[in-house]
């Protein structure tokens, strides 16, 4: 989905949810009842998919929903866990999703648009990754119409959910909310005793005898990505390293990147990770042996297992003015930077051969970023239910 795609229905659910946020102010809430959804209730990821799988097998006791307005995958959801999963496009659903005293979201797109949700209600925003750029209205180039959006959900949130207090402040600035909304808890999303289709994943896509390197390049909204940014790069003769090497990369371009980015044809030790091999990436996150990104959080998520990391910062002076970062990107990140190819496959060799090539750094920052790494779902349940009162 492209960004201007994603906006569309962001505001059209904030829109049509106008009149019910006003009829919502003054619905009955059921304290025992918890709703939660993901961005646009159009998929079952992130953060809240990982605390709901953890609400509906240890905290039986709570009325726990799931807001999925794709057919098709909401029939797919309830054969494979239970009737949990409702759509909101009927008025009785949505009156029922109204009645919730609690609401559980991984994107600022709550399970009914509009405004002043949080009026006799606990909203959480778990996140669907660490703010490493500015988000919200924080972000560096802001048009008017989302500068006008982020003021009118401000009211929509009791609690934001961070991974440290180094981005607490990135998380107030969001929708300038008051700093004790914003809460050290981490992402559930990491927890990996949540990860139920890890090892048929991992069984499935990594053959035991490679090495396994995940590339996520994120997108950028003022141009296209370039996947190998090095002038002097071949695609053949990189095959032919890893190959060399018994070495395989998994290719997870961002949404918003055409998959035509990079051609790969002919080339067999590189290949593309969509979502229709992998719906939810974090299932398998923590299998690979190390991690290539440029921007991305997912870094972030991946420190946690102490494992490598490279990093393709080429365009750096331009992301910096027009997205920015939430933190000092140099000091953050622990791995090298390669600029030409032949520094490219050094790195990679040197990485997967040496477990303490920059080993120190990564276990540093991964201090700094990440306050838990275990039981992370668990946290993240005892915090929301201190609040169904």
């Amino acid at each position: 989905m492209n960004k201007y795609k994603y906006n569309e229905q962001r505001f059209l659910l904030f829109l049509l949810g106008i009149p019910f946020s006003i009829l919502g102010l003054f619905w009955k809430r059921d304290v025992n009842r918890v709703i939660f959804n993901s961005q646009n209730n159009s998929g079952f990821n992130q953060n809240s998919k990982y605390l709901f799988l953890y609400f509906i097998k240890e905290k039986k006791e709570v009325d726990v929903h799931f807001v999925i307005n794709n057919d098709s995958l909401r029939a797919e959801l309830i054969n494979k866990y239970g009737n949990y999963f409702i759509d909101s496009m009927s008025l009785k659903n949505i009156l029922y999703i109204l009645g919730a005293k609690t609401w559980v979201t991984s994107a600022l797109e709550t399970p009914i648009g509009g405004f002043f949700h949080k009026f006799r209600r606990n909203v959480f925003h778990l996140g669907h990754g660490a703010p490493l750029k500015n988000v919200g209205r924080g972000e560096e180039e802001l048009g008017l119409l989302k500068q006008v959006y982020y003021r009118l959900i401000k009211y929509n949130f009791s609690y934001f959910f961070s991974t440290s207090d180094i981005f607490n402040e990135t998380w107030r600035k969001c929708l300038e909310v008051k700093p004790e909304q914003v809460v050290v808890l981490g992402q559930a999303k990491n927890d990996s005793s949540m990860h139920y289709e890890n090892e048929m994943l991992t069984k499935n896509l990594l053959d035991s005898d490679f090495k396994h390197i995940l590339y996520a390049p994120t997108w950028r909204p003022y141009g296209e990505t370039k996947v190998f940014p090095f002038d002097d790069f071949d695609v053949k003769k990189l095959d032919t390293f890893l190959a060399e090497q018994k070495i395989k990369i998994h290719l997870r371009l961002h949404p918003d990147v055409d998959d035509k980015a990079i051609d790969l044809a002919g080339v067999k030790n590189i290949a593309l990770l969509g979502a229709g091999k992998v719906s939810d990436i974090n299932e398998l996150l923590f299998s690979f042996d190390m991690l290539i990104t440029d921007y991305s959080s997912i870094y972030i998520d991946f420190l946690i297992t102490e494992k490598p990391q490279l990093f393709l910062p080429y365009d750096i002076e331009v992301y910096k003015e027009k997205i920015g970062f939430s933190v000092d990107y140099e000091n953050y990140t622990a791995g090298p930077k390669p600029n030409t190819m032949a520094e490219f496959t050094f790195e990679i060799d040197k990485l997967l051969s040496d477990e303490n090539y920059y080993l120190e750094q990564r276990k540093e920052v991964n201090k700094c970023f990440n306050k838990y790494s275990e039981n992370i779902a668990q946290i993240n349940a005892e915090f929301i239910m201190k609040w169904l009162k």
